[in-house]
């Protein structure tokens, strides 16, 4: 498990790396503001989706798709200024 706090600017940051390995991440919008997040670093607020204020996205293994969900890189991105995000990561030891 790992665990960071990340500040995304109104360029499009990086959240969470790819990580193969992962087994879960929570994302969590520690601020006021709309964060908007996205798969690539092309990110733009138009394109993204957005995160609202403390308000979290759940990336999990549960179920018989344990293997099926988003192991790449999450970008993320604010109108202006920045906001203060929360990340923690649970990677497989297999």
């Amino acid at each position: 498990m790992s665990q960071a706090a990340v500040s995304v600017t109104d360029s499009a940051t990086l959240i969470l790396a790819e990580n193969f390995a992962r087994a879960g991440a929570k994302i969590y919008n520690n601020a006021t503001k709309v964060i908007y997040w996205g798969t690539d670093s092309d990110l733009t607020t138009a394109t993204g989706i957005p995160l609202y204020g403390d308000s979290s996205l759940v990336f999990d293994s549960l179920g018989p798709l344990m293997s099926a969900f988003y192991k790449g890189d999450i970008y993320g991105i604010v109108a202006s200024g920045t906001a203060d995000v929360r990340v923690v990561e649970f990677v497989t030891t297999r």
